[in-house]
């Protein structure tokens, strides 16, 4: 995980008009680049730490954890689900609240075994609302993965839900700090 970690100092930390400070970086952002060697080594780690021989469906909500997720089914041939942010009106698709927007879930059925995957954790509202969708349709939820989790943020996803994550961080007013990551 030393890119990773190493991306992570590199990132700029912005301050929003209501004091949040919010962490600009290549694998949650798409800024700075995201460079090939360093969404290699993201894909590397979640292979080497999350339940992939349980899985048959990675679930990644739309917009920036399509691309991770998408490397990683690359890499292990397992479909993956784009959890969207508009109505298709296919038979079993389900629709959810997520921070105020509706998501669509379609192609995860009973039975499914199911990676959820993202790319930031901040407060957990997102993932808990996707990790409750996937449940709700009888899919067996496997697993729960992001690549950075922010420890220093609201806490509300469930207790009942387990997240991996390749580096824990920090973000305060000196800038960003590395808790705890991955190492292998």
């Amino acid at each position: 995980m030393k890119r990773l970690v190493e991306s992570v100092y590199e990132a700029p930390v912005v301050e929003r008009d209501d004091g949040y400070r919010y962490l600009v970086h290549p694998v949650s952002n798409g800024l700075p680049t995201l460079e090939p060697q360093l969404i290699r080594e993201v894909v590397n780690g979640l292979v080497q730490t999350t339940a992939l021989e349980s899985v048959d469906k990675i679930v990644s909500p739309v917009t920036m954890g399509i691309h991770v997720a998408a490397a990683l089914s690359l890499v292990t041939d397992i479909p993956l689900v784009v959890v969207r942010n508009r109505e298709y009106g296919l038979p079993g698709e389900v629709a959810f609240e997520s921070n105020g927007q509706t998501l669509y879930l379609n192609d995860v059925a009973s039975g499914d075994r199911v990676l959820v995957l993202d790319d930031l954790l901040s407060t957990g509202r997102s993932l808990a609302a996707v990790a409750d969708a996937v449940e709700g349709t009888g899919a067996e939820l496997v697993d729960l993965a992001v690549v950075i989790r922010r420890v220093d943020s609201e806490d509300a996803l469930p207790e009942r839900y387990d997240v991996r994550s390749l580096v824990d961080v920090r973000v305060g007013e000196d800038g960003v700090s590395v808790v705890d990551h991955l190492d292998w």
